[in-house]
């Protein structure tokens, strides 16, 4: 919890704007896959990115819970 909190931080915002700018990259593939396995694996990959974009967004309410 801790090392996704300080995810948030600052100096992380780069890595961050990596992972959006993945997410959306992938979204945009997405549309425009037209192969099954393809479009299975992009969904599994934009799933990936946003539950790590979201568990960052929520650590520090639960790590304030953990506590």
């Amino acid at each position: 919890m801790q090392a996704l909190q300080r995810c948030k931080l600052d100096d992380s915002s780069a890595l961050l704007d990596l992972f959006r700018r993945s997410l959306e990259e992938t979204k945009t593939s997405l549309i425009s896959a037209d192969d099954p396995i393809r479009i299975h694996r992009l969904q599994g990959r934009a799933e990936v990115l946003s539950d790590f974009l979201e568990a960052v967004e929520k650590a520090h309410e639960i790590f304030d819970r953990v506590k």
